[in-house]
């Protein structure tokens, strides 16, 4: 791949997002790696991925997903030599609330991070793809349940981002692929490690 071609994996230091970035890596990808507080983390991480795949790069990038940012604030956040051809939306705010007590700022939140700023960032794709006409993907993580009464916001907003993808499937992108993923749940559980694993095989046929 070539060096400036990127893929930006939000939310890269949560449990999930450690596992899709080793999977992304394992494929050849550059990754940039989203973080809002876990700055340390992902550092971490970043160090880790380079030390193992030396001829890829895995830089990290603060952005607040939580407030409304413009597709041309996303854009000024990422590197200038860094072109994004994927983004994975991973991040996610897990709050309990429900409908008769949810608070509507973090509902906002909610909306942010699980439907405004990914739609933004899958705007960028497609603005980039206007200017080199390769392939290009997003895949959006939602929830195998999205009717969960003591996390209304999340099941919600989350639930946004899955309609969007439905009606992006019906769409004929030419060279431009919108996934939705819905993962079971994967920590805690009784068998943490077969789940992952499973999470591994199954995310991994998503990427070409």
């Amino acid at each position: 791949m070539p060096e400036d071609k990127f893929v930006l994996l939000t939310g890269s230091s949560s449990k999930l997002g450690i596992h899709i970035a080793e999977l992304l890596a394992k494929k050849n990808y550059n990754i940039l790696l989203h973080y809002f507080k876990s700055k340390e983390e992902t550092i971490s991480l970043s160090e880790k991925l380079k030390s193992k795949f030396k001829k890829q790069k895995f830089l990290p990038v603060y952005i607040d997903l939580s407030k409304v940012n413009s597709k041309t604030k996303l854009r000024n956040l990422i590197p200038i030599k860094a072109s994004m051809i994927g983004v994975i939306n991973n991040a996610s705010l897990y709050l309990k609330d429900t409908k008769n007590n949810f608070k509507f700022d973090d509902y906002q939140k909610n909306i942010n991070i699980h439907f405004r700023n990914p739609l933004a960032l899958i705007s960028i794709i497609f603005e980039n793809h206007k200017v080199n006409n390769s392939d290009y993907f997003a895949i959006n993580i939602t929830d195998d349940n999205l009717d969960i009464d003591n996390y209304y916001s999340y099941s919600k907003t989350k639930s946004m981002l899955s309609k969007y993808c439905t009606e992006a499937l019906i769409t004929n992108f030419k060279n431009i692929r919108i996934i939705e993923f819905k993962p079971k749940k994967i920590l805690p559980a009784k068998d943490s490690l077969k789940n992952i694993t499973s999470f591994k095989q199954e995310f991994i046929k998503l990427l070409k």
